[in-house]
This record gives C-alpha cells, sequence and structure tokens, in this order.
C-alpha cells in the first residue's frame, strides 16, 4: 500500500482478493498477522528473511494489497532455492548473461552512498531510499553485477519528492522550474534538507555519470516544474543507487528495473514517462510478475505458481 487513492484496476484486484480469501482473511482487507499474507511453504522463511535482511515491514504490510508481501511471495523461492531459470529470465530482458548468486529483501544501502543518513543505517527519523528485491549477480566473464528491483502490485504509481512541500525549503522556485533546476542542480532542496549534516548525492552522482545531471535526463522538459517532484522521484533514487553502487566500485555494473503485476496499467504509464526522460529507453528495463512465476514453475514450484496465479489474479498459465 501506498496511500494513493484506489483507482479501478486496485478495486477489482481488492475485490477478486477478498473473494479468494474469504474464510481465510478473518478481517478483510487484513490478515491477522503479515505472514499469512504469504504463501504457506516460505512464512517460516519469510520470518527468517525479515530477521536477517533487516527488513522494516510497511505499516500495511498485512494488508491483501501489500506490495510488500507481493515482492516476498514473487522472489522467497530463489532466496534458497535454484536460480537458473531467474538469471534466464533477468539475463534475456537485460540483453546479458548472468548468473544470480543471492537474493536480498528491502536493502538499504550504506549511508555514505546517496547521504540520506548519517550513518550506515537508517535511525527511526531518518527515511532512506530502500531497494524492494536485490540480484547480486555474476556476469558470464565474472564481473560483478546487480538488479534492484521495485515491485509494484496495485499502486498508481511511485512515490512523489516531499521537499518540494517541505516548510523549510527556502527555493520553491527551484521546485517550479526545471530550467532553474537544471542549470544549478546543488539549490534542490534535496541536497540539504533541515537538519541534515551530509549532503545528498543524487544529483552528484548523475553529474559523475553523464557529465551534467541534464545530460544523465536528456528527455526532461525545462518549461515546466523539476521533473523529479512526481512519479519520477522514486526511480531517481533508486537509479541514483545503482550509478553509485557502480562509481564507488562495488559493482562493474548495476540495472534497476520494475517488476509489476502484468494488468496493472496506471503504474506501467509512469514507468513510460521515467524511460523517455532517460538517454537509452534500455535504462528502464520492465519485468512482468509472471516471468518471475514462470522462471519459479520451471524450477518445480508448480503450486506456488499455481497459487500466486490464483491470489493476485494472474495469468500466464502454461
Amino acid at each position: 500500500m501506498s496511500g494513493y487513492e484506489p483507482t479501478e484496476f486496485a478495486l477489482e484486484l481488492r475485490a477478486h482478493m477478498e473473494d479468494w480469501s474469504t474464510g481465510a482473511c478473518r478481517r478483510p482487507p487484513m490478515w491477522a498477522h503479515w505472514t499469512e499474507g504469504i504463501h504457506p511453504e516460505y512464512r517460516e522463511l519469510a520470518r527468517d528473511v525479515q530477521v536477517a535482511d533487516e527488513v522494516e515491514l510497511h505499516k500495511y504490510a498485512a494488508h491483501l494489497l501489500s506490495s510488500q508481501a507481493f515482492a516476498l511471495n514473487l522472489f522467497l523461492p530463489f532466496r534458497e532455492g535454484v536460480r537458473r531459470a531467474l538469471s534466464e529470465r533477468v539475463g534475456n530482458l537485460l540483453g546479458t548473461r548472468l548468473r544470480v548468486e543471492k537474493v536480498r529483501f528491502e536493502w538499504v544501502p550504506p549511508g555514505a552512498l546517496l547521504g540520506e543518513l548519517e550513518g550506515n543505517r537508517p535511525e527511526e527519523d531518518e527515511p532512506a531510499t530502500a531497494v524492494d528485491v536485490v540480484l547480486w549477480s555474476r556476469l558470464e566473464d565474472g564481473r560483478r553485477a546487480v538488479v534492484l528491483v521495485e515491485v509494484k502490485l496495485s499502486e498508481d504509481g511511485f512515490t512523489n519528492c516531499n521537499g518540494q512541500h517541505s516548510r523549510a525549503n527556502r527555493r520553491r522556485d527551484v521546485c517550479d522550474s526545471a530550467r532553474l533546476f537544471f542549470s544549478d542542480p546543488g539549490s534542490c532542496y534535496l541536497r540539504r534538507p533541515k537538519g541534515k549534516q551530509r549532503d545528498r548525492r543524487y544529483w552528484e552522482i548523475f553529474a559523475a555519470s553523464q557529465g551534467s545531471v541534464l545530460e544523465a535526463f536528456p528527455g526532461a522538459s525545462l518549461d515546466g516544474p523539476c521533473p523529479f517532484g512526481g512519479h519520477a522521484q522514486q526511480p531517481m533514487r533508486n537509479l541514483a543507487i545503482a550509478r553509485g553502487l557502480e562509481q564507488g566500485g562495488t559493482v562493474d555494473i548495476a540495472w534497476f528495473l520494475l517488476c509489476a503485476h502484468d494488468g496493472n496499467p496506471d503504474v506501467r504509464g509512469h514507468w513510460e514517462a521515467w524511460k523517455e526522460i532517460l538517454p537509452d529507453a534500455e535504462e528502464a528495463p520492465f519485468l512482468p510478475a509472471t516471468a518471475v512465476i514462470e522462471a519459479g514453475e520451471t524450477e518445480g514450484h508448480e503450486a506456488w505458481a499455481t497459487w500466486m496465479r490464483e491470489r493476485y489474479r494472474l495469468g500466464g498459465a502454461r
């Protein structure tokens, strides 16, 4: 759940899930405990992962439409099991051959990477950009790689920028003008929000990657507000993590992709808009949820695959 007003797709999916969960979900649309929303075979693993990966449970993790539960349900079979089919699916999407070595959930990068945190782990009052699923991988030639995955279920888009509405923001003129922002990204309020001791590094990372922030987003219009005030904010932060991991030498190559419910038309529309402002559309690959399910089915998880299709109203039966 993300706080967005429910769309027609979200309402239809919720109605389907309430019918599907009749008799099991005692207080629709909430489970009694968040793990009841996880496939029965992987509930114990989900509890272990929450501890091992330091997963901060979302407020609505027990909701029928929880994207956090959706991400866990999609990728838990690959946490400890065979990942050959998943590697092939992801590699084909990215146009390369890779081997997924580790699957991690709700990963927050070291604080110095984005500069969002004072230390390496977020304190209670420190919002941090977390990656829903991280696929630590190796390319065929042995180079280190990582695939950062944003997972969406019923949301109609991505998280917007809070800085533009902050009472401490003295440069709202920069929020209102893309031309002003791109001429001086350092004037953006996000560079140093009130009370922070460390500069956030989004714009530094993109300038180092492409020569300037404008060259990193050549498709952005200069005639409207800052392009990162709306739905491009969340993808921008995730892409900054990918580029920062490359620049810091953690990996040799990184990708950021969206994995969403195949039938969600709303989030796909915003993803297409995000793709348009990038230097290359290939920087924004899309992985349908059914592709992950098919990969698991290939590895022998037939019962899980059937459950996933029935619960989430996903087609693609082979």
